[in-house]
């Protein structure tokens, strides 16, 4: 006999992964969910300014209809897990209680760690990559931070909502420092895991070192720029299965991270000079017969109608060189474990 636990703890898992995970609950970005693995993305498209004309028709501009972009994406993450809990003398309502007891530790220890390292990964691989060929020190780690303000701000990216997700070790480098003392501090507020205080406009957010690639130092992106959706498929208890003389408590969830490519400006991450793919190369033996080069990259994506090969469902692999007169090339490296991705290159390709 199998006990169906999703109607019971559906809403405890999901709101326990968003309360012990550090990063779920800084992804604002609005989504919906189409189907059990797809999401859809809201981004709500601007029309230009224009110059009022006095005469004629449409004096305000041409006239366009105020509506939202949409984008699905589809969630890669199929997790499960399963345990054990021996009958014994217990009661079923005893077995019931336990395997609730069991998924909350489960969650804690084993699910959300594992989602928090991959979201951080890969929110870091869909921004802004800034380089630094020196250790990170209390002499100069608020001078980065203020860095990526300065990012932010150049971008217009609204002040309220912005978090920086730093390694722990990084942390004694900024108490240290000499400007600590003299910026705002949010000790002793109310504040979602691993918030520390707040610096530049930042709230800082300590995690785990080994939640880190040993040289990434630091991940900064705004609420709205991020979705994070995760969701429980199922949570049962299978009582008494064969070979089992007690209950046997199974559980799937499915879950990713998305970075908008609308706002993709609005994530900034430092690591190491080493880390971070070096930039595209764009070669040409003629103008229908371009190659692409990128040192380490396990793949290369391009686009040839302006898109951001990173995100764009235009964009194609890099195999074999190609035509591209008149177009305007864009191309990025990826390497999808121990690299960072490459600068986003832009080259106009001459009609010629």
């Amino acid at each position: 006999m199998a006990i169906n636990l999703t109607n019971k703890y559906l809403d405890v898992i999901e709101k326990g992964f968003e309360r012990e995970s550090y990063i779920k609950s800084h992804c604002k970005a609005k989504i919906d969910f189409t189907n059990a693995k797809t999401v859809k993305v809201y981004m709500l498209r601007t029309t230009p300014v224009n110059d009022y004309k006095r005469s004629g028709v449409s004096r305000y501009g041409e006239l366009k209809d105020i509506e939202d972009t949409v984008i699905e994406y589809t969630m890669t993450q199929d997790k499960s897990f399963t345990g054990v809990v021996d009958k014994g003398d217990e009661s079923e309502q005893s077995i019931k209680n336990k395997a609730g007891q069991w998924l909350k530790e489960q969650l804690r220890e084993q699910v959300v760690p594992l989602a928090d390292e991959y979201a951080l990964n890969k929110i870091a691989n869909y921004g802004e990559i800034a380089t630094i060929s020196s250790k990170l020190t209390k002499e100069n780690i608020i001078g980065e931070i203020f860095k990526a303000k300065m990012h932010f701000d150049n971008n217009r990216v609204p002040l309220k909502g912005r978090a920086i997700f730093m390694k722990a070790s990084m942390i004694p480098e900024i108490m240290f420092s000499k400007e600590w003392g003299l910026l705002d501090n949010l000790a002793g507020k109310q504040l979602p895991t691993g918030v520390i205080g707040k610096i530049a406009g930042f709230l800082i957010v300590e995690m785990p070192d080994c939640m880190f690639n040993e040289n990434h130092y630091f991940t900064a992106f705004h609420e709205s720029a991020v979705a994070f959706p995760y969701k429980i498929n199922f949570t049962k208890i299978h009582s008494d299965p064969v070979g089992i003389n007690g209950a046997v408590i199974e559980g799937r969830q499915l879950y990713d991270v998305f970075v908008l490519a609308s706002k993709a400006s609005a994530v900034y991450s430092l690591v190491n000079t080493s880390l971070k793919l070096s930039d595209p190369s764009i070669e040409s033996s003629s103008k229908d017969a371009i190659s692409i080069t990128c040192s380490g990259a396990q793949v290369i994506y391009y686009t040839l109608d302006g898109s951001d090969p990173r995100f764009s469902e235009s964009r194609k692999i890099f195999t074999t060189p190609f035509d591209g007169k008149g177009k305007v090339l864009k191309a990025v490296g990826i390497h999808t474990q121990d690299k960072f991705t490459s600068t986003v290159v832009c080259e106009q390709i001459d009609d010629e």
